[in-house]
Protein backbone atom coordinates (compact mmCIF):
# COMPACT_ATOMS: atom_id res chain seq x y z
CA UNK A 1 0.00 0.00 0.00
CA UNK A 2 2.85 2.37 0.77
CA UNK A 3 4.14 1.84 -2.35
CA UNK A 4 1.40 2.07 -4.49
CA UNK A 5 0.68 5.77 -2.20
CA UNK A 6 4.77 6.71 -3.05
CA UNK A 7 4.08 5.64 -6.57
CA UNK A 8 1.16 8.08 -7.00
CA UNK A 9 2.74 11.26 -5.35
CA UNK A 10 5.87 10.31 -7.44
CA UNK A 11 3.44 10.27 -10.64
CA UNK A 12 1.28 13.75 -9.94
CA UNK A 13 4.65 15.25 -8.77
CA UNK A 14 5.47 14.56 -12.29
CA UNK A 15 2.14 16.44 -13.35
CA UNK A 16 2.55 19.08 -11.54
CA UNK A 17 5.56 20.10 -12.76
CA UNK A 18 4.76 19.59 -15.93
CA UNK A 19 6.55 17.14 -17.03
CA UNK A 20 4.45 14.76 -19.54
CA UNK A 21 4.52 11.19 -21.36
CA UNK A 22 7.06 11.01 -24.35
CA UNK A 23 9.11 14.32 -23.04
CA UNK A 24 12.68 14.37 -23.12
CA UNK A 25 14.19 15.27 -19.19
CA UNK A 26 17.26 15.25 -17.43
CA UNK A 27 17.26 14.48 -13.64
CA UNK A 28 19.02 16.34 -11.09
CA UNK A 29 18.23 14.43 -7.78
CA UNK A 30 18.85 14.28 -3.86
CA UNK A 31 17.62 10.85 -3.03
CA UNK A 32 16.51 11.94 0.76
CA UNK A 33 13.19 13.10 -0.91
CA UNK A 34 12.76 9.21 -2.10
CA UNK A 35 13.63 8.45 1.65
CA UNK A 36 11.65 10.63 3.74
CA UNK A 37 8.29 8.26 2.42
CA UNK A 38 10.52 4.71 2.03
CA UNK A 39 13.31 4.36 4.09
CA UNK A 40 13.48 0.99 4.74
CA UNK A 41 15.52 -0.40 1.67
CA UNK A 42 17.61 2.39 0.15
CA UNK A 43 18.18 -0.11 -3.42
CA UNK A 44 14.35 -0.50 -3.59
CA UNK A 45 13.24 2.91 -2.70
CA UNK A 46 15.30 4.29 -5.43
CA UNK A 47 14.69 1.79 -7.91
CA UNK A 48 10.88 2.56 -7.17
CA UNK A 49 11.32 5.61 -8.07
CA UNK A 50 13.38 4.97 -11.42
CA UNK A 51 10.83 2.33 -12.46
CA UNK A 52 7.77 4.77 -11.82
CA UNK A 53 9.59 6.95 -13.69
CA UNK A 54 10.32 5.19 -17.11
CA UNK A 55 6.93 3.73 -17.00
CA UNK A 56 6.08 7.18 -16.70
CA UNK A 57 7.91 8.98 -19.60
CA UNK A 58 7.52 5.79 -21.51
CA UNK A 59 9.83 4.72 -24.77
CA UNK A 60 9.13 7.67 -26.65
CA UNK A 61 10.98 9.91 -24.66
CA UNK A 62 14.37 10.37 -23.33
CA UNK A 63 15.90 10.24 -19.84
CA UNK A 64 18.87 11.52 -18.85
CA UNK A 65 20.50 11.04 -15.29
CA UNK A 66 24.31 12.69 -14.52
CA UNK A 67 27.10 10.27 -13.65
CA UNK A 68 29.33 12.55 -12.68
CA UNK A 69 33.04 11.68 -12.15
CA UNK A 70 35.93 14.53 -11.54
CA UNK A 71 38.35 11.82 -11.02
CA UNK A 72 39.65 12.45 -14.83
CA UNK A 73 40.36 15.86 -13.97
CA UNK A 74 42.65 14.18 -10.92
CA UNK A 75 44.40 11.91 -13.39
CA UNK A 76 42.93 9.05 -12.82
CA UNK A 77 42.15 6.58 -15.87
CA UNK A 78 37.90 7.03 -16.19
CA UNK A 79 35.88 3.29 -16.91
CA UNK A 80 32.80 3.84 -18.27
CA UNK A 81 31.02 0.76 -15.96
CA UNK A 82 33.33 1.31 -12.61
CA UNK A 83 33.77 4.57 -12.31
CA UNK A 84 31.08 5.69 -9.70
CA UNK A 85 28.86 8.43 -10.05
CA UNK A 86 30.03 11.51 -7.68
CA UNK A 87 26.46 13.43 -8.03
CA UNK A 88 24.21 11.00 -6.08
CA UNK A 89 22.88 7.60 -5.26
CA UNK A 90 20.68 7.36 -8.32
CA UNK A 91 22.88 7.12 -11.07
CA UNK A 92 25.09 4.33 -9.02
CA UNK A 93 21.93 1.86 -8.27
CA UNK A 94 20.30 2.77 -11.93
CA UNK A 95 24.27 1.60 -13.30
CA UNK A 96 23.79 -1.70 -12.00
CA UNK A 97 20.95 -2.40 -13.69
CA UNK A 98 21.49 -0.40 -17.34
CA UNK A 99 25.47 -0.03 -16.91
CA UNK A 100 25.64 -0.50 -21.20
CA UNK A 101 23.55 2.81 -20.69
CA UNK A 102 26.15 5.60 -19.52
CA UNK A 103 28.42 7.30 -22.12
CA UNK A 104 31.92 8.01 -22.44
CA UNK A 105 32.20 11.61 -21.65
CA UNK A 106 35.06 11.55 -18.64
CA UNK A 107 33.45 14.14 -16.43
CA UNK A 108 29.97 14.65 -17.32
CA UNK A 109 28.63 10.94 -17.97
CA UNK A 110 24.95 10.57 -18.21
CA UNK A 111 23.10 7.52 -17.99
CA UNK A 112 20.58 7.63 -21.27
CA UNK A 113 17.04 5.79 -21.12
CA UNK A 114 14.69 6.02 -23.53
CA UNK A 115 14.08 7.32 -27.88
CA UNK A 116 17.51 9.18 -28.26
CA UNK A 117 19.90 7.45 -26.62
CA UNK A 118 22.07 7.09 -29.90
CA UNK A 119 22.00 10.14 -30.64
CA UNK A 120 23.49 11.20 -27.04
CA UNK A 121 25.86 8.56 -27.37
CA UNK A 122 27.21 10.17 -30.47
CA UNK A 123 27.81 13.26 -28.79
CA UNK A 124 31.20 14.81 -28.29
CA UNK A 125 33.23 13.55 -25.41
CA UNK A 126 36.54 15.33 -25.62
CA UNK A 127 35.04 19.09 -25.00
CA UNK A 128 32.32 19.06 -21.85
CA UNK A 129 30.20 22.35 -22.89
CA UNK A 130 31.35 22.48 -26.74
CA UNK A 131 28.82 22.94 -29.77
CA UNK A 132 28.71 19.12 -29.86
CA UNK A 133 28.12 18.62 -26.48
CA UNK A 134 25.05 16.42 -24.49
CA UNK A 135 24.61 20.29 -23.14
CA UNK A 136 24.31 21.28 -26.92
CA UNK A 137 22.51 18.63 -27.57
CA UNK A 138 20.25 19.28 -24.82
CA UNK A 139 19.31 22.58 -25.62
CA UNK A 140 18.71 21.71 -29.76
CA UNK A 141 15.97 19.46 -28.33
CA UNK A 142 14.97 21.47 -25.73
CA UNK A 143 15.07 19.07 -22.32
CA UNK A 144 13.05 19.38 -19.56
CA UNK A 145 15.85 20.34 -16.46
CA UNK A 146 14.19 18.40 -13.30
CA UNK A 147 15.80 19.42 -9.99
CA UNK A 148 14.21 16.72 -7.54
CA UNK A 149 14.64 17.99 -4.14
CA UNK A 150 17.68 19.41 -4.49
CA UNK A 151 18.42 23.54 -5.33
CA UNK A 152 18.33 25.00 -9.19
CA UNK A 153 21.47 26.00 -8.30
CA UNK A 154 22.83 22.34 -8.89
CA UNK A 155 21.56 22.87 -12.95
CA UNK A 156 24.94 21.60 -15.15
CA UNK A 157 23.52 22.97 -17.83
CA UNK A 158 23.81 26.69 -16.13
CA UNK A 159 27.62 25.78 -16.81
CA UNK A 160 27.23 25.86 -20.64
CA UNK A 161 25.67 28.65 -20.77
CA UNK A 162 28.49 30.59 -18.58
CA UNK A 163 30.67 29.43 -21.16
CA UNK A 164 28.73 30.72 -24.19
CA UNK A 165 28.41 33.76 -22.47
CA UNK A 166 32.26 33.83 -22.36
CA UNK A 167 32.41 34.63 -18.89
CA UNK A 168 35.71 36.05 -17.02
CA UNK A 169 35.80 33.59 -13.85
CA UNK A 170 35.57 30.35 -15.90
CA UNK A 171 38.69 29.40 -18.97
CA UNK A 172 39.16 26.84 -20.85
CA UNK A 173 41.37 24.03 -19.65
CA UNK A 174 42.90 20.92 -21.15
CA UNK A 175 43.07 17.53 -19.13
CA UNK A 176 45.37 14.41 -20.57
CA UNK A 177 44.25 10.92 -18.93
CA UNK A 178 42.52 7.77 -20.58
CA UNK A 179 39.10 6.12 -20.60
CA UNK A 180 38.42 2.74 -20.39
CA UNK A 181 35.52 1.16 -22.37
CA UNK A 182 34.83 -2.41 -22.77
CA UNK A 183 38.33 -2.92 -21.21
CA UNK A 184 39.70 -1.21 -23.95
CA UNK A 185 41.94 1.51 -23.03
CA UNK A 186 42.39 5.05 -25.11
CA UNK A 187 43.85 8.14 -24.31
CA UNK A 188 42.12 11.28 -24.46
CA UNK A 189 42.72 14.90 -24.52
CA UNK A 190 39.62 16.71 -22.73
CA UNK A 191 38.90 20.46 -22.85
CA UNK A 192 36.93 21.77 -20.04
CA UNK A 193 35.94 25.19 -18.66
CA UNK A 194 36.90 24.98 -15.38
CA UNK A 195 36.62 28.16 -12.92
CA UNK A 196 39.61 30.34 -11.87
CA UNK A 197 40.49 29.51 -8.81
CA UNK A 198 40.48 31.36 -5.16
CA UNK A 199 37.25 32.75 -7.19
CA UNK A 200 33.96 31.16 -5.74
CA UNK A 201 32.25 29.76 -9.67
CA UNK A 202 29.15 28.22 -7.94
CA UNK A 203 25.61 29.63 -9.27
CA UNK A 204 24.37 30.98 -5.98
CA UNK A 205 20.70 29.36 -5.01
CA UNK A 206 19.09 32.96 -4.23
CA UNK A 207 20.45 34.21 -7.18
CA UNK A 208 18.49 31.65 -9.65
CA UNK A 209 15.58 31.89 -7.86
CA UNK A 210 15.43 35.93 -8.38
CA UNK A 211 17.02 35.38 -12.00
CA UNK A 212 14.20 32.74 -12.79
CA UNK A 213 11.14 33.92 -11.18
CA UNK A 214 7.76 32.58 -11.94
CA UNK A 215 9.85 30.78 -15.18
CA UNK A 216 10.82 28.30 -12.81
CA UNK A 217 8.27 25.75 -11.53
CA UNK A 218 8.23 24.68 -8.46
CA UNK A 219 6.80 22.07 -6.02
CA UNK A 220 6.54 21.00 -2.55
CA UNK A 221 7.62 16.90 -2.36
CA UNK A 222 7.05 16.23 1.10
CA UNK A 223 9.81 19.07 3.22
CA UNK A 224 11.32 19.14 -0.51
CA UNK A 225 11.09 21.43 -3.05
CA UNK A 226 11.26 20.49 -6.72
CA UNK A 227 11.56 22.46 -9.52
CA UNK A 228 11.44 22.13 -13.48
CA UNK A 229 12.47 24.44 -16.62
CA UNK A 230 12.83 24.27 -20.09
CA UNK A 231 16.27 24.28 -21.26
CA UNK A 232 15.75 26.69 -23.97
CA UNK A 233 13.88 29.38 -21.98
CA UNK A 234 16.88 28.61 -19.24
CA UNK A 235 19.66 29.37 -21.62
CA UNK A 236 17.77 32.76 -22.52
CA UNK A 237 16.92 33.93 -19.80
CA UNK A 238 20.85 33.43 -18.39
CA UNK A 239 22.31 34.26 -21.20
CA UNK A 240 20.42 37.90 -21.53
CA UNK A 241 21.13 38.15 -17.64
CA UNK A 242 24.57 37.53 -18.21
CA UNK A 243 25.18 39.90 -21.13
CA UNK A 244 24.01 42.62 -18.96
CA UNK A 245 26.44 41.38 -15.91
CA UNK A 246 28.96 38.91 -16.09
CA UNK A 247 28.84 38.35 -12.50
CA UNK A 248 24.91 37.67 -11.95
CA UNK A 249 25.53 34.07 -10.95
CA UNK A 250 27.93 33.85 -8.34
CA UNK A 251 28.99 35.58 -5.35
CA UNK A 252 29.52 39.67 -5.66
CA UNK A 253 31.77 39.22 -3.01
CA UNK A 254 34.38 37.36 -5.47
CA UNK A 255 37.23 40.02 -6.41
CA UNK A 256 38.00 40.00 -10.15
Amino acid sequence: MLKKKLKSKIKKLFKDLKIFRNDNVIIHSNTAGIFQFLNKSKNKSLRLFIETLINYIGKNGTILIPTYNYDFTRGKTFQTSKSLSQVGELGNILMKIKSNNRTNEPVFSHLVIGKLKKKIFNCDTEEAFGDKSVFSYMLKKNFKIFCFCCSPSTMTFIHFIEKKAAVDYRFNKYFKGFIKIDNKKKPLRYKYCVGKKNIDCSPKEKQIYNLLGKNLIIKNFGRFNCSQIDSKLLFKIIKNKLSRNKHVLINDKNKF
